[in-house]
């Protein structure tokens, strides 16, 4: 006989079973933080990379929104700088010469407003003043222009007289050397003039007409001023009925080739020396010059005649220059004049000289010059003159 026997589990098996059921709950609980964890750290990921994007376009933004007031500011400068151009410069220098002298001098203190009145279809309009606080201080130039189209332009004011190439195209900056041509210093009204005894600086009150034909892209073929001034020098009114008439034609066959004629008729008081000349003595002025002027070299000549009351005058020069590197050159410049052609008394000037502008707004310039008087019992006159001229 068989007899089945059933009996409790040993006390191990039941141990076994509690440590299993523990452990799986454990790993159940870590898999279900894990789980939730893993939203949260996505979440934070996405977070922070939607703020670095954002933080780079704000900066982007603020980048863009000074870059805009710069602009905008710029625009207003230039709009300023177009209607009100403030500029100017000095000149100082020594001289020398055998005659016995020598000194420091000041040349010229010169300050300039310009600008823009306006520009558009109605053609442009343009201002300038310009005064020189050298010696007593006066106003050089005060004008309005205004051109309605390429071939006619209308000038009002106290300018420079249209005789000659150098007296308006060669600005004391431009000119090659320190003084400019016996010729245009004594018949055109600068500042040592023997012949009219009016010192003006190149320059009287009046009326302009000019203008151009065929524009050939930045110059005009042909060029025309026609004008009316007072005749008796700067800053004054006119003393009689009588005025001033000035023409000249220039022809420009190409950009750096200028030939010109001009006439000047005047009636006026005048004095040379001791002698005056009657309430409406006579004035004329005329001539012609050609000068080549490019970038590596200039080549200019010009003759002036005179008539002053009974006095005949006439007046030459022939200049060339080489320039070198941008900065500098090397001129010479051979001088002739005559104040009176009845007295045969003339006077011959040779200057070689060197200019250098190391700096946009520094120039250098040294000139050695001798000087011949023939027929007046004088010897010849050594001079040499260094002048430095600050620019802004």
């Amino acid at each position: 006989m068989y007899y089945l026997c059933l009996s409790s589990p040993p006390k191990q098996t039941n141990k076994m079973k509690t440590l299993l059921t523990t452990l799986s709950f454990t790993l159940l609980s870590l898999s279900t933080v894990a789980a939730q964890e893993a939203p949260e750290k996505a979440q934070a990921t996405s977070s922070t990379e939607i703020n670095t994007e954002t933080a780079s376009m704000s900066s982007t933004d603020s980048l863009r929104m000074r870059v805009e007031k710069l602009e905008k500011k710029a625009h207003v400068l230039n709009k300023i700088k177009r209607h009100l151009d403030i500029s100017g410069y000095g000149q100082v220098g020594y001289e020398w010469s055998n005659d016995g002298t020598s000194s420091f001098y000041i040349r010229r203190a010169r300050v300039s407003l310009s600008g823009e009145i306006f520009k558009g279809r109605a053609g442009s309009s343009d201002y300038r003043l310009q005064l020189d606080f050298a010696g007593s201080p006066k106003i050089l130039d005060i004008y309005v222009r205004y051109r309605p189209f390429n071939e006619l332009g209308i000038q009002m004011g106290q300018f420079k007289i249209p005789v000659s190439i150098e007296n308006t195209d060669y600005s004391p900056l431009k000119l090659e050397f320190i003084d400019y041509s016996l010729a245009v210093q004594r018949l055109v009204r600068m500042s040592c003039d023997e012949i009219s005894g009016i010192s003006s600086s190149g320059r009287d009150l009046g009326l302009q007409l000019y203008g151009g034909f065929v524009d050939r892209g930045g110059y005009n073929l042909i060029s025309y001023n026609l004008a009316v001034f007072n005749g008796n020098g700067i800053n004054l009114r006119d003393d009689n009925k009588s005025k001033d008439v000035v023409g000249r034609l220039m022809v420009r066959p190409v950009k750096d080739l200028v030939i010109a004629g001009y006439y000047q008729f005047g009636e006026g008081t005048y004095t040379y020396g001791e002698d005056t000349f009657g309430s409406y003595a006579r004035l004329r002025r005329y001539g012609g010059g050609i000068s080549y002027d490019c970038r590596d070299f200039f080549v200019r000549s010009e003759y002036i005649g005179g008539v002053t009351g009974p006095l005949l005058s006439e007046g030459a020069y022939a200049a060339a220059g080489y320039k070198f590197l941008g900065k500098g050159s090397v001129v010479a410049r051979f001088d002739y004049f005559d104040n009176d052609k009845r007295d045969n008394q003339y006077e011959f000037n040779y200057t070689v000289g060197l200019n250098y502008r190391p700096w946009k707004f520094l120039r250098l310039q040294l000139n050695y010059t001798l000087q011949q008087y023939c027929n007046f019992g004088e010897g010849n006159i050594h001079s040499l003159n260094f002048m430095v001229s600050g620019i802004f």
